[in-house]
């Protein structure tokens, strides 16, 4: 039988009696595959302390049941991030795979300026509030590191900017405390929720990119004027695709001005220093940074300790940046961003010990 037929999964991502029903495999020494459970929805508790002290790391399905595993996944998830079988990297990669199909679905579902739906933005919700705990711990965090640098594609990186932003804000109170308008202190349960609404902004940030054209979005160079200017306009088609919905105000402001610049020179509208709320001045700088330190189509990605160096503004001669193959649009930042939540965000990605930095 060829290894393409089947689907790897982490032996933690069964959870006994919440399994479908089909066929699990396991490798063999003369690199077939041999069945180890007829009906996956009862594994025992049993089954899997033998497996795990086979040291057996992997397992299979057939890979025509990919579609009902996605289910199984989302719909398990909460348990799944808190079971201690599996390790922090397979939660991570499971969380990574649940939020990629999420977003990926959103932004499918509102393609031609659809406004989104109910339907998805409860999906939406839902993820995030069953992975809210896992993401805002700082092993989780140290998980996410792992996978800084890699390709950027929109609903990767929209992960990414959830992780990076549900993080950041657990480990800043106060600025969480600042994202709600009216500024009175929170209890723990209203702390949780605004922490998931920004999780929501956090992941439908750029969902306006549904309007801009394939080719501008993965150019391999630099736009020119008119395509800068469709580019400029997913701001606001975001907005339009939200507005009905009954997300918070924040949220939605979020996903508006994410693009601002603390300076004024930003997009939309312009707006300038503690006019643009505190939300999107996080967006704003954790979506420069991944960016950064993504692999684009048109450069390579920069290690995490030089794109804080530019971001800061203490990189150094031009010389030293087109070393690092840093692309002009990364350069003259250092007016972008809030320089007290810049300072901040820089002391949580050093608690998160990323390679380089």
């Amino acid at each position: 039988m060829s290894p393409q037929k089947y689907l790897s999964i982490p032996p933690g991502a069964i959870m006994p009696g919440s399994m479908p029903k089909f066929k699990i495999f396991v490798p063999a020494p003369n690199g077939q595959y041999v069945l180890w459970t007829p009906e996956g929805n009862r594994v025992t508790s049993e089954q899997l302390d033998k497996l795990s002290e086979s040291g057996q790391k992997e397992v299979f399905i057939d890979l025509e049941e990919q579609f009902k595993y996605e289910e199984y996944l989302e719909a398990h998830l909460d348990n799944i991030l808190g079971n201690e079988g599996p390790s922090d990297d397979q939660k991570a990669a499971i969380f990574s795979r649940v939020s990629t199909n999420v977003v990926k679905h959103a932004f499918e579902s509102s393609f031609g300026f659809r406004p989104i739906s109910s339907d998805v933005l409860q999906r939406t919700q839902s993820m995030i509030e069953k992975a809210l705990i896992f993401i805002a711990e700082s092993r989780s965090l140290q998980a996410l590191a792992k996978i800084v640098g890699h390709d950027y594609e929109t609903y990767e990186h929209a992960t990414k900017v959830l992780w990076f932003t549900v993080g950041f804000l657990s480990n800043n109170p106060h600025a969480l405390q600042g994202v709600r308008p009216d500024g009175d202190e929170m209890e723990e349960g209203q702390r949780l929720e605004v922490l998931r609404q920004c999780g929501v902004a956090a992941l439908l940030h750029d969902i306006g990119k549904t309007l801009v054209a394939p080719e501008i979005l993965h150019k391999n160079g630099i736009l020119t004027e008119i395509e800068w200017e469709i580019m400029k306009r997913h701001p606001f088609n975001g907005l339009a695709m939200l507005l009905d919905t009954d997300l918070p105000g924040f949220v939605k402001k979020g996903v508006l001005h994410h693009h601002e610049d603390f300076c004024g020179g930003g997009y939309p509208m312009g707006l300038e220093g503690k006019d643009i709320p505190i939300l999107p001045r996080v967006l704003r700088i954790v979506d420069t940074f991944d960016a950064m330190t993504s692999r684009r189509p048109y450069k390579d990605p920069i290690p995490p300790f030089k794109a804080a160096q530019i971001m800061v503004g203490k990189a150094e001669s031009t010389k030293a940046g087109a070393d690092l193959g840093q692309d002009v649009r990364d350069q003259g930042m250092r007016q972008c961003f809030d320089e007290e939540l810049l300072r901040k965000f820089i002391v949580f990605l050093g608690h998160m010990k990323l390679a380089n930095f």
